[in-house]
């Protein structure tokens, strides 16, 4: 095992990588000295406390800082002042406005020199030392051809400051931050485009020019900045007005338009502004070496530039909405750790469905129109933030996972502002070994009728979130179909705009649930689907539905229930919803030292042929012992209703016989009576006892202990 180290920036691929002076500059040429359980080491940055707090909004795009970090250069859309052969056109779409950018058109006559200024007016810019912008040029410029200048005059004759941009790709809005290393001069009256060499002919679009602080400095902003709350979920800006107080989050990549903004999500307030910026490099590298099982190659970011011995951030791959893929892993048993994913069409490629042993720690993705294809061999995250990205985590369905006798896991994943389809899929009929997912949250998915979690096998689900989904009126924050067996703990779904809960075709066992949000229903069938749900310590909403049971059509039911027991955290509050019925003990006084007693409210559906029901208890009964089984019942009126005990028969010799039940006298009286089931089962076994009741949806039945049994 040995520790190898990169350095985007200032690293040399001719090194061999073996210590910090001789530290190689990409992953790729890193590959070529790498082995089976070395740890590469790649220089990253730490992210800062800006100093200032700003206001976050939960779902909101737009975030309000308490004082500007930036200068604004050009922010207005006005038409820059054009040279010969150069035409300007004003109010053009930009990034920070549908009007914001000025087109700069150089036609094929110019050769060299100053393109066109803008008049910015009296401007001290000695407190910044970066110009970050928009811009796109709708042909390929290569590096070094264009210059960014600052001028003392508002004819932009006379230079002051001098900032060289890197290659434009063709019809790709990029981000870019140019930075002097220097303090930017004190008198400005004018800003302007120069060609070094003969660009050729080419349309620039330039939009939300803003000067920024030293790149050194924790209040460095600029458009190319992540920012955070809490510094660990970290977003992509977008956009910088003019004041510099008003900062816009970034969704979709580079092709998103100038209105798609990303959102926000967390406890609305003035929290403290944490600022993370990237290698300020395009990058997309490529890492081909395999590890082996249990003894990955990790890739390790996030260390520090004087000598690579202290991990405290993170590296950022920035494509700088160039379109480009991040990176590629083309080999085995790779571990990525603490390194961040930017502005790409594609996040990751993890070159090749049948890759294994990956695994994702200390990770984020924001602002990427991709992610990656899932392998279908188990893949580990733990750690991992999604932000206003495009796509979610589905797990391919793959015989492959018994095979290798390895499931995927998913720990303490965030995904945040998805714009296209479910959040976190789990396929059909991948059961064996069941997938891990725990700790996990998908909050404010924009993609409208999506799901928070889609989860059709059986899984290990623990401590899950699905928040704020609210688009349309089909999100959900769980939707767990086909997924008989299912037990899931401590869920919490809430502002989902169909249903917080959606099953379909499911029996399940829920421990520990909040919906407390008054929007969408909160627990529902999918009409024409049956399943059953039993809730323990459920968490509801007292305004919003609490249960649609699949709105079947007057006078068919699916079979359908939720039981819940200790509803609102409450002992004692049991509930059963269902087809028939309601079923409750909450507030309900039975028989004197009984304890637990049931009350039975039927509906339309309740008939003699379909009661409202209750299973009161099993018994085991010995063979060819008389048993007989009392309970205490009664009807909140006299008549109009009609209730009694059953045991089925046909189940064990001696207990009635198919389509013949033991039965008890029917209920009658408002008073409590007991009420018995007698029978000689001629075999060993174990009854059940059901309450039953129907013929009224005005009146109620309540069932009671003390029970009496005698054998």
């Amino acid at each position: 095992m040995a520790t190898k180290y990169v350095d985007i920036l200032n690293g040399n691929d001719g090194n061999n990588g073996s210590s910090f002076a001789l530290r190689k500059k990409t992953l790729a040429s890193a590959a070529s000295v790498a082995a089976a359980g070395d740890v590469i080491r790649v220089m990253g940055k730490s992210a800062g406390a800006s100093g200032i707090n700003a206001t976050f909004t939960n779902l909101s795009g737009v975030v309000t800082l308490a004082s500007a970090l930036t200068a604004g250069l050009y922010t207005s859309g006005a038409a820059w002042t054009a040279v010969a052969n150069v035409t300007t056109t004003a109010n053009q779409a930009g990034k920070l406005g549908a009007t914001s950018a000025s087109n700069i058109a150089i036609a094929g006559a110019f050769t060299t020199g100053k393109v066109a200024h803008f008049a910015t007016g009296a401007l001290n810019l000695s407190g910044y030392q970066q110009v970050s912008f928009w811009i796109k040029a709708n042909a390929a410029v290569a590096a070094g051809v264009l210059r960014f200048d600052t001028c003392s005059d508002a004819t932009g004759n006379t230079v002051v400051d001098s900032l060289t941009l890197p290659a434009l790709t063709a019809n790709v809005w990029q981000a870019i931050t140019l930075d002097k290393a220097a303090n930017l001069g004190a008198t400005i009256n004018a800003i302007r485009l120069h060609a070094i060499s003969d660009p050729g002919t080419v349309t620039l679009t330039i939009d939300d020019v803003i000067a920024c602080k030293a790149s050194s400095g924790a209040d460095a902003l600029s458009l190319n900045s992540l920012i955070s709350s809490d510094g660990a979920v970290w977003y992509a800006v977008k956009s910088i007005d003019n004041a510099g107080t008003s900062v816009r989050l970034d969704t979709g990549g580079a092709a998103s338009a100038q209105s798609a903004v990303g959102v926000w999500s967390g406890t609305t307030g003035s929290l403290a502004l944490s600022i993370l910026n990237p290698i300020n490099l395009p990058v997309a590298d490529t890492f081909g070496t395999s590890g082996a099982a249990g003894n990955p190659i990790t890739i390790s970011g996030g260390w520090d530039s004087t000598a690579m011995t202290t991990q405290s951030g993170y590296t950022i791959l920035d494509s700088q909405r160039s379109g480009t893929t991040g990176l590629t892993l083309s080999a085995d048993y790779i571990t990525l750790d603490r390194i961040g994913f930017v502005r790409h069409t594609t996040a990751i490629n993890l070159n090749g469905s049948t890759k294994k042993g990956y695994t994702f720690s200390n990770m984020f993705i924001s602002n990427c129109a991709a992610l990656w294809t899932m392998p279908s061999r188990a893949m580990t995250f733990n750690v991992v933030n999604i932000t206003n990205s495009a796509g979610g985590l589905s797990i391919p369905a793959s015989a492959n996972y018994n095979a290798d006798n390895a499931a995927y896991s998913l720990s303490s994943v965030k995904l945040i502002g998805n714009t296209s389809g479910d959040g976190i899929t789990v396929p059909p009929n991948i059961g064996s070994p069941m997938p891990l997912i725990q700790n996990c949250s998908v909050m404010a998915n924009t993609a409208a009728g999506a799901n928070g979690f889609n989860i059709q096998s059986p899984c290990l689900f623990f401590n899950n979130t699905s928040n704020d989904n609210p688009n349309g009126t089909t999100s959900s924050g769980f939707f767990f179909q086909n997924a008989n067996g299912m037990v899931a703990y401590n869920l919490q779904a809430r502002n989902n705009s169909e249903a917080q809960i959606k099953v379909s075709n499911s029996s399940m066992e829920i421990y520990g649930l909040d919906t407390n949000f008054n929007l969408g229903t909160q627990i529902k069938f999918v009409s024409g689907s049956e399943g059953q749900v039993v809730v323990y310590n459920w968490t509801p909403n007292a305004t919003a539905t609490k249960v649609n049971l699949g709105n079947p059509v007057t006078g068919q039911t699916g079979g359908n229930f939720v039981s819940s027991q200790k509803e609102g955290g409450t002992v004692g509050n049991n509930n059963i919803y269902s087809d028939y019925g309601t079923i409750s003990t909450n507030g309900v006084v039975g028989q004197p030292g009984s304890g637990i007693a049931w009350q039975l409210t039927p509906n339309a559906n309740a008939l003699a042929g379909s009661p409202l029901k209750v299973n009161v208890g099993k018994v085991a009964c010995p063979a060819n012992v008389p048993t007989t089984i009392k309970y205490w019942a009664k009807h909140s009126a006299a008549s109009g209703i009609s209730s009694r005990l059953r045991v089925p028969g046909g189940r064990y010799a001696g207990v009635g016989s198919p389509g013949t039940d033991v039965v008890s006298a029917t209920v009658s009286g408002t008073a409590f009576a007991q009420y018995s089931v007698t029978f000689t089962p001629t075999e060993n076994c174990v009854v059940d006892v059901y309450f039953e009741t129907w013929g009224s949806t005005t009146q109620n039945a309540t069932v009671s202990g003390p029970v009496a049994i005698s054998q």
